[in-house]
């Protein structure tokens, strides 16, 4: 279910976890993390413990992406403890670490990795507006 509030969009039983100032302009219903992307992570790790699953995956799809300073993440909250979410999400926290062991946050380019992820978010629930559907 899609609610729109004066230019700001609720979707019902989709928690967007994020720590992009776009993402917080836009959603109603996020959950924001004053944070790095390791602390989204690892917030969605804990929502995860308590019996959400995963939408989107927790890492991008470009390695570009994952020296970005933000990241917003899909959760479904209306469902039980998700074991190949649980996997995910701590192989997702160890790769993390693992590529930035020797890598810096590229904080430069803050404005097109939040306009990127805002896309991405957008992309991603329009995506899983079409497959509930069906």
């Amino acid at each position: 279910i899609i609610i729109q509030l004066v230019g700001r969009v609720i979707y019902m039983g989709i928690k967007i976890v994020s720590n992009n100032n776009l993402i917080k302009e836009k959603y109603e219903d996020i959950k924001f993390v004053e944070g790095n992307y390791m602390d989204v992570l690892l917030y969605v790790r804990d929502i995860l413990h308590k019996g959400a699953c995963l939408i989107s995956h927790p890492l991008p799809a470009s390695i570009r992406m994952v020296f970005s300073p933000v990241r917003s993440i899909l959760l479904d909250d209306e469902c039980c403890i998700d074991e190949n979410s649980l996997n995910l999400i701590e192989d997702s926290i160890e790769k993390y670490k693992m590529t930035m062991k020797n890598r810096n946050i590229d904080f430069k380019n803050l404005s097109d990795y939040e306009l990127v992820d805002l896309m991405l978010v957008e992309t991603a629930l329009e995506e899983y507006k079409l497959l509930s559907k069906q």
